[in-house]
């Protein structure tokens, strides 16, 4: 199989769009806060395609030692991570079907194992250890510490069944040689982690920093049980992905990563871990005692590069690739679900990518958008935290607000169209969940036609497709004008 992808590591893919014009270097920002801030600030003014942003000579560090931001956050960087042509596929839903139409026609790859990797070029071991080798952000003014761990790939193995996950969380530094990780409860990293310290055990543990694109978007996808998210990123890629064998956990180690931490999560001690500004927007979960991860090794490669994600009150720097990401995790899990005619998925950046999550259908029976409503209110990646679930049928571009508003506006009737569930899954970093009770309610909406009117219901006022392509036609160069014109 050809490789479907361009690039072979992360320098590769910043040289890329670096070309595209997709990347902005800014140097002289500090660790301590003003990288986040400045983060936050662009991607406020401008939360459309912002270019990916590279720190240099962060202060009280060499040069060459960087933090990335927003490496996905623009559909051309995303679609170039996947190795799909954005002029074919201009709009999100078709961007979005041509990557489910690629992971559904390729098979995963196993890693291959290989004896030495660019991740080697530097090796830290016992006393010499120091996780504060790298400028660290806080990114925010009220974080708890410093978080290494915040776009990254935190790499554990199922004690019982032997497969190997990897999954984005949050990782801080308690001191050079040790951290804190915090993983919300269902996740199947924290599973696979409580297994070993619900048995007295510690758990082996990988954290990889710099991470990769194709590893990454695996990392956040709901990738099934039992499938290691190396294996997709594999199939994705079209070849295998390179790894080593970590000297102290036996786990597969990415050969071309920035850099990557090896150690264990310990049974028998804990700290207080937090707090930290979350996906919703909130310093929510506030602070909690966490196992300690005790560093037994660091690779990094010559001038590293930490890839950072920095989540604040949307719009924020990695809302497009988790929007995206969980998208078509969700239609996938609809149509396994065997929910028929799904034509478009979209979980909202403006609810965080998972509070405000919209499907449409083309309507087969009655009872078909319920159906529909109640799948994508329960069904991972959406089941976790999400608050309001809407169904519009197949006229709507689930991904434009203007037009789920105006289906809710005029097609939803709230005394029969709405309905509130009870007893959800939720988490501590849900900023309405008080105590160790960590359930949500969430409202399923219907912003159908009602079915036994879609023959009969008032016609939409709006242009032709015929009648466009022919005002195209005749006044294609005024369209243009007008449309290019700078502000």
């Amino acid at each position: 199989m050809d490789r479907a992808v361009q690039y072979r590591d992360l320098r590769d893919f910043l040289e890329q769009i670096d070309a595209l014009g997709e990347l902005k270097k800014v140097s002289g920002a500090h660790w301590d806060k003003e990288i986040g801030a400045i983060t936050e600030m662009v991607y406020r003014e401008q939360p459309v395609d912002a270019p990916a942003l590279l720190f240099d000579e962060v202060g009280g560090y060499p040069k060459g030692y960087r933090c990335l931001y927003g490496m996905l956050a623009s559909a051309k960087r995303f679609g170039l991570a996947l190795g799909l042509d954005l002029e074919e596929h201009p709009s999100r839903m078709e961007l979005l079907a041509a990557y489910r139409k690629r992971a559904k026609t390729f098979a995963p790859l196993p890693p291959r194992f290989v004896d030495s990797g660019p991740v080697q070029e530097n090796v830290q071991e016992g006393d010499a250890i120091d996780l504060l080798t790298f400028p660290v952000p806080i990114h925010h003014e009220l974080d708890g510490g410093r978080y290494i761990g915040t776009a990254c790939g935190v790499i554990t193995r199922d004690p019982d069944e032997g497969w190997v996950n990897v999954g984005t969380y949050r990782v801080q530094v308690l001191d050079g040689q040790n951290a804190l990780s915090y993983i919300s409860q269902g996740k199947q990293g924290r599973i696979q982690r409580d297994k070993y310290l619900k048995a007295g055990k510690p758990c082996p543990v990988a954290i990889v920093v710099g991470i990769d694109p194709l590893l990454y978007i695996a990392a956040r996808f709901q990738v099934p049980l039992g499938v290691s998210e190396f294996d997709y990123a594999g199939g994705i890629a079209g070849e295998p992905l390179e790894v080593l064998t970590g000297t102290y956990t036996g786990l597969p180690i990415p050969a071309n990563a920035e850099i990557v931490i090896e150690g264990e999560i310990l049974p028998d001690r804990k700290q207080v871990e937090g707090p930290f500004g979350e996906w919703n927007g909130y310093y929510a979960g506030a602070t909690k005692e966490e196992p300690v991860i005790q560093v037994k090794r660091v690779l990094y490669r010559n001038d590293p590069i930490l890839t950072c994600a920095a989540s604040q009150r949307p719009p924020h720097s990695h809302l497009f690739e988790r929007s995206f990401i969980r998208s078509a995790g969700l239609w996938d899990k609809l149509e396994l679900a065997d929910c028929p005619s799904v034509r478009g998925v979209w979980m909202h950046e403006a609810g965080s990518g998972r509070t405000f999550n919209v499907v449409s259908i083309h309507q087969e029976y009655f009872g078909h958008a319920r159906q529909a409503a109640l799948l994508a209110s329960q069904l991972p990646p959406a089941g976790y935290v999400n608050r309001f679930t809407v169904v519009v049928d197949d006229d709507i571009d689930p991904s434009n607000l203007y037009d789920v508003i105006w289906a809710m506006g005029t097609r939803c009737n709230p005394e029969g169209d709405l309905d509130i569930l009870r007893k959800n899954w939720s988490s501590r970093l849900d900023p309405l969940v008080f105590g160790d009770e960590l359930y949500n309610s969430r409202a399923i909406i219907d912003a159908c036609i009602p079915y036994e009117r879609r023959h009969d219901f008032p016609r939409v006022a709006q242009t032709s497709p015929a009648y466009k392509r022919l005002m195209k036609e005749k006044f294609g160069p005024l369209f243009d004008e007008i449309l290019n014109r700078k502000g």
